[in-house]
């Protein structure tokens, strides 16, 4: 035992690392928490990759919807191009987030998996209260307004709960700016509605993507 305290408390040697004393428990402590914050940055989804796909498929998908709008609604191939990039999108985020937790136990690559289940699972529901909506008669006009307003609480609700789970105040800024442009949008009726969600929804993911990669470039001070 003595021989132990003393390796313990011994200086390190230029090739050791720096541990610190076992009656420190600040130090300690300090360290759990170094270490737990190295790991979720490493596990949390980078704001910038999800955010460019979410932006790009915003800005191009919704300003098809909007240039071909004529007649109550737009045509079936504009909507088409724009389920098709929001399926990108989601494919994105969802493998994205999967891999970041990939070769991480525990809890982390739990909640990562979750997390990107989450997005496809919000769609396919998303998907249903549609086909439920045309049943029950709804018109071009209210199926405009629904689907997006539907499909873009979706999406800010998921990035809400992603800042929440991962203390990431970037992305919860995020998902609070989406949905509220989509509850606006929503008020403004068809095809306003696609006009703003392209520029102030997909503007603001591609925003959002742009300073991300900018400040994490950036060298700490």
């Amino acid at each position: 035992m003595a021989q132990f305290d003393q390796a313990w408390r011994r200086e390190p040697s230029d090739g050791d690392d720096v541990l610190p004393a076992r009656d420190d428990p600040a130090a300690l402590l300090a360290l759990i928490a170094a270490q737990r914050e190295s790991t979720r940055r490493r596990t949390s989804p980078t704001l910038a990759v999800i955010a460019t796909a979410w932006g790009l498929a915003w800005l191009i998908g919704y300003l098809a919807l909007y240039l071909t709008f004529d007649d109550g609604s737009s045509p079936w191939w504009a909507f088409a191009i724009f389920v098709g990039l929001l399926a990108s999108a989601v494919a994105v985020t969802a493998v994205h987030t999967t891999r970041r937790a990939s070769g991480v136990g525990g809890d982390s690559a739990t909640v990562g998996a979750m997390y990107g289940g989450a997005w496809a699972i919000g769609f396919v529901a998303a998907g249903l209260i549609f086909a439920g909506a045309v049943r029950a008669g709804a018109s071009p006009e209210v199926m405009a307004v629904l689907s997006n307003g539907v499909s873009c609480l979706v999406v800010g609700l998921l990035y809400l709960a992603g800042g929440i789970v991962w203390r990431e105040g970037r992305m919860f800024a995020l998902g609070a700016w989406v949905a509220l442009v989509a509850g606006l949008a929503s008020l403004a009726g068809a095809p306003t509605n696609y006009l703003l969600m392209a520029l102030a929804g997909g503007g603001g993911f591609l925003v959002a993507a742009t300073v991300e990669a900018v400040t994490s470039r950036r060298p700490a001070s």
